[in-house]
This record gives structure tokens, sequence and C-alpha cells, in this order.
């Protein structure tokens, strides 16, 4: 029988309870006046935000349906062990080898989901999508499967390929990855050293690695997961290279899981972030596949060995475009949860002589508030710049080929411009968010060191930015030039990145920023937009004259970079005028929603020209003072969103 400690009659008892007594005073402390403002604080902040908080959580979800269907899906996942780490594990603490486990633990489950038939597709398909929130390695490791390696078939693979494979992917009987980078070539596809010889003799390809630098690496789900993936590779028919061609190839037995014969993997072992992703490296050893995993919408290959090309070499490098397009949604998922851990952070703390909230201070306020810009602005381009892209790509099948191949260079310039600037811009925004928590952030609970860190590889996977935007300046520069010289600019399907190239005779022939009253912006974004574009199109005017005049595109590098950023700055800014610019919004959109936006997107417009505004002194087209005009107004314009 157990007696209690008072009631006990050994000599070390007295002094037993006093210290129990002792740690009981020290254990239940007493709540803080500043733990019990920061409730206070939060709740003040809600109280006084001058628009319909509700509606603007759903306008950002996209409708009041995917709202409850989130709001259901977040609900189904939190008390799921097998989707989200219940206490007393945390996902912050554990191994490598258990991220992987419980990633992969994650996506059986979901896969479960889906096939269960418990809940309508869309619902299905939002506990994944809540799911990768969760947990970025689960993101990438799924989304590998579910749209980088279905999305080569299906832009890549005619009907009788389709019809092949996508039952198979869609029922996850087999689960592919994406075999494009070489330890040696990443950017620099045209050099990429994997060869695939066709065998006529037995009607097949033999798929080889020839170098070490040849080997496929970082090849996400490679090392453990995949049984399937699609490789580029050089291509050679009768002693011919025909150019790089992508293939389905078997890595894995489905049932045991045991490489292929000529198949060689290995772990690329830890990374700075995804650790729940079994990234790995591929070597083919004489490897044969049939002709028919030659994927063959836009080439095909006869049982003679005559070869049929491409209409624009370009088209294989297709897939590469919804890549970066799904970047913009990492984007905003991602900046959005460090920007809600920063700004909550500085509405609860305190300090100085007044003990004012931090968020009051201009240096916190003016990190955060542009930032929170940007996101709401990403969110709202991206959905547009996916419509475009599904418009094209008829949902991802690309049915009418010439309508694509118009549209290409295009959605190249989109992609790569966007996925440069929101790459780099995010990186910034997650290291000013960790900064704005002061010595807290450096916790591995307070995420945003953790977020970080998943976030890195986006700056570089799916394109170097420096040489993407340096693309996109190209693309930009031969725009310009074919207006000026032949009056030419293409028709679109929709209004294109680039449109002010259009009208770039009278925007050359504007010798000044004709505003001498910046405030005048604030009632009307339309006058930022006028000058962004003048300030491009007299930038890359100057860089052409500059390539004429025996410049080379490595001297001008620097400058194409940024102005491949201003260019990508100004789009966001332009699709969301075009959606926010009237005094009033339409009946879809609650009105207070689109008041703040308008104020969001007058924000980013005038982030943006105080950005890039040394573009516009170069040219003589900003004086100093309209430069410290636009700063002014950008700082007021940021106070007045917080207060």
């Amino acid at each position: 029988m157990t007696i209690p400690l008072k009631d006990s009659t050994s000599p070390d008892a007295p002094s037993a309870l006093a210290r129990l007594d002792q740690l009981k005073r020290q254990l239940n402390l007493t709540p803080s006046a500043m733990s019990l403002q920061a409730p206070k604080d939060m709740a003040a902040e809600r109280a006084s935000a001058d628009f319909n908080i509700d509606a603007l959580a759903r306008f950002w979800i996209g409708d009041d349906v995917k709202y409850e269907r989130t709001r259901k899906a977040y609900d189904i996942i939190q008390t799921d062990p097998e989707l989200v780490m219940q206490p007393p594990k945390n996902i912050l603490e554990i191994s490598r080898a258990e991220m992987r486990e419980f990633t992969m633990g994650q996506i059986y489950r979901v896969v479960q989901i889906f096939q269960s038939g418990k809940y309508d597709p869309e619902q299905a398909f939002e506990i994944a999508w809540v799911t990768n929130i969760y947990n970025e390695s689960f993101s990438m490791r799924f989304f590998v499967h579910h749209s980088l390696f279905r999305n080569v078939v299906n832009m890549l693979g005619n009907k009788e390929q389709q019809d092949r494979w996508n039952d198979d992917i869609e029922n996850y009987r087999i689960f592919g990855c994406f075999a494009m980078t070489e330890l040696g070539h990443s950017s620099a596809l045209r050099d990429l050293e994997t060869c695939a010889t066709f065998d006529a003799s037995s009607d097949e390809f033999v798929l080889h690695s020839p170098t070490i630098t040849s080997t496929k690496w970082y090849i996400g789900a490679a090392s453990q997961t995949a049984t399937h993936t699609v490789v580029i590779a050089q291509t050679m028919v009768n002693g011919k290279n025909v150019g790089l061609n992508w293939f389905v190839v078997q890595l894995r037995e489905k049932a045991s899981g045991k490489l292929m014969p000529g198949v060689i993997i290995g772990d690329i072992g830890s990374k700075v972030g995804h650790q729940g992703v079994d990234n790995g490296w591929i070597q083919f050893n004489q490897l044969r596949i049939p002709r028919s995993n030659m994927l063959a919408k836009w080439v095909s290959l006869d049982r003679d060995g005559t070869f049929h090309p491409a209409p624009n070499p370009a088209v294989m490098y297709a897939t590469l475009i919804p890549e970066r397009l799904s970047l913009l949604i990492v984007t905003t998922q991602m900046i959005s949860q460090a920007i809600t851990i920063a700004t909550r952070y500085g509405v609860v703390r305190r300090q100085g002589p007044k003990n004012q909230q931090i968020m009051d201070y201009q240096s916190h306020y003016v990190k955060l508030i542009p930032a929170i810009a940007f996101m709401y602005m990403m969110q709202s381009a991206s959905s547009d710049i996916n419509q475009n892209f599904d418009i094209l790509t008829s949902g991802g099948k690309i049915d009418d080929p010439m309508v694509y191949l118009n549209h290409m260079g295009e959605m190249h310039a989109v992609s790569a411009s966007v996925k440069g600037l929101s790459g780099w811009y995010a990186s910034d925004i997650l290291e000013t968010c960790r900064r704005c928590c002061g010595g807290h952030a450096y916790s591995a609970y307070n995420a945003i060191g953790h977020i970080t860190n998943d976030w890195g590889v986006m700056t570089t996977g799916g394109g170097d930015n420096v040489v993407l935007l340096q693309q996109a300046t190209r693309l930009l520069l031969y725009r310009l030039e074919q207006k000026l010289e032949f009056d030419d600019y293409p028709e679109l399907k929709f209004k294109s990145s680039s449109h002010y190239i259009s009208d770039a005779n009278r925007l050359l022939a504007l010798k000044q920023w004709d505003i001498t009253d910046v405030a005048l912006c604030a009632r009307d974004p339309s006058l930022v937009e006028e000058a962004l574009n003048a300030i491009l199109v007299k930038r890359l005017n100057s860089i052409n004259q500059s390539l004429k005049n025996g410049s080379t595109h490595n001297d001008l590098l620097l400058e194409s970079v940024r102005l491949g950023e201003l260019h990508c700055a100004t789009y966001i800014f332009s699709v969301n005028v075009a959606k926010f610019g009237l005094p009033e919004g339409p009946a879809e959109i609650e009105q207070s929603v689109y008041k703040i936006m308008q104020r969001l997107t007058l924000l980013w417009g005038l982030h943006t020209l105080h950005t890039y505004g040394d573009q516009g002194f170069k040219e003589g087209f900003l004086s100093p003072q309209q430069i410290k005009d636009v700063e002014n107004l950008y700082l007021e314009v940021s106070q007045a969103i917080f207060l």
C-alpha cells in the first residue's frame, strides 16, 4: 500500500515534502503580463481589420465550395496519425530515416483514401493537398509521380502510350520519377550524355550511361520508391544523333522492388531540406527497352529505322513549363506559412520604452507588409497563368500542337521569369521572416528554419534562375526587335506578358515620367503600370543597342537578369491591375476583399517601381525627386495597410 508523503514517519519525509512544495511553486508559474496580453493583441488586430477576414480566406482558397472542402480536409488529417505526426513525436525532431518512412506512409495513406471511395475525388485530392502543406517532403515525393512523371507521358506520349500507362499511373500500380538532371549537366540540356541507341535487329533501344558525369543525379523518389521513370537521352539512330528524346523505363520489379537488370541506383544522402524525399542517382548499363517506350506524340521512329523529328525541337522540353508553374503554387504555400508566423509574432511581441508591439515599428511593417502583398499577387497571378497554360494544352494533353507551338515562347518566358523572380524573392522573404522573429526563430520549433531549408531547392530546381531570367530577356529582345523593325507582334489567345512591346514606339518617345505629383498613383495604379512599361521598353532598347555595338550577352548578363526580374514583377502587377484596378469590383468578390486587394496591388506596383527605380534613372526617365516621392508613397501605403 502506498502511504502519502505527508503521513510518512520516515525521517526524510519532511525534507522531501519541502522539496516537492518548492518544485510545485516553480512549475505552477503565475502567467506574466505579456502572456496574458498576447491573446488580447491578436483579438484586437482581428477586430480592427477593415475587411471581412472570412471572406478574404475564402477568396484566397478560391471559392466557398473549395474553402469548405479545405477546412474538412484539415479536420480529417489532423487526427490521422498516418498523415500528421501525433504527440509525443514531433516532425521537427525525427531522423532522416524516420522522415522518409513517415513520408512514404503518408503516400500510402493518401492512396488508400483515393481508392477507398469514402470521399468524392475532389475531397480526396484536397486531403492530399493539405497533407503536402503540412509536409513539403510529401509534396515533393508524391507530386514527382502525380505531376512530373504523368505530365511527361501525357504531353509527350501518343494516345496509344497514354492508354498503355495512364491507368497504372492513376491507380498507383506503378510509381514514377523524372530522370533529367545529370551529375555533369542540368540547365545545359543539349549537353546531356545518357545515350539511347536504336538496335534495329531487335527493335529495341539500348540505354547506357557512358561516363560518371552522365549519371542521372538528384532524382526524387529514385533511391527507394520509383518502379518507373521517364528518361531524357541523346538518341542514336543508324549512327546519327537525332537529338534528345524521352523514354519510359522500368527501374524495379513492381512486386519485389528488385532492380531491373542493367539498372544501377544509389542514394545521394542527406540534404539541407526535404529529408523525407529519397533523392537518388541512376546509371544504365546497356539496358534494353522496346522501341515503343520512346514517347512519340511529337517524334516517331519506324521499324525500319526511319526517324520523324518534332516540328520544333523545343517541344521536347515542354514538360519543364508546368514544372515551373507548379512552383508558383509552392511559393505562396510556403511563404504564407512563414509570413503568418512572423506577422503574429510582430503583433504579440512588445518592446521599447513604451512597450509597443514591434509590428508598429517602421523597420518591421515595411519588411512584412510588402511580403504579404507579394503573396497575394502571386496567388492571384498564378491562377491566371495556369488557366492560360490549360487553354494551350487542353488540360495537359496538347490536343492542338500548332496552338501550343505558337504560344510556347510566351509560356516559356512567363514560366522562366516568374520562377526566377519568385525563387529569389521568396528566399529573401523567408530570411526576413526569420529575422523578424528575433532569437526565437533560431529554434527549430519556430518552423521558419525548417521551411527555409525545404524551400532552398526551389532556387535551382526546375532551372537555375540566372539562366531562366536571361532566356526570358532574350525573348523580350527578340519581340522588341521584331516590333521596331517589322512592326510585328504575335497574336495570342490571351494577353501577353510582354504586351507593352506592342506599344514600344510610343513608350520610347516618352522622355520623362510626366507625373509631378506621385501621390496621384495612390488613386490610379495604371500610372505606375505605364511607368514600368516605359522603363522596360527603354532598358530593352538600350541592351539591344549595346549588343549591336559589339557587347556580348555575357557582358550584359547582370543587366539582362535584372530586366527579367522587372519584367516578371511588372507582369504580376499588370495581371492584378486588370482585376483590381477599377473603383468597384465585380459582384462575385466581396467588396471589402476587393478593396484590400486594390491596396495590395498598389503596394506591389510601388514596391516594384521603388526596387527597380535605378532602371528608370539609368534611362533618364525617372528623376531623383520622383524616386524619393515613390519611396515616400511606398512607405505610406505600407503603413496604411497595417494600421
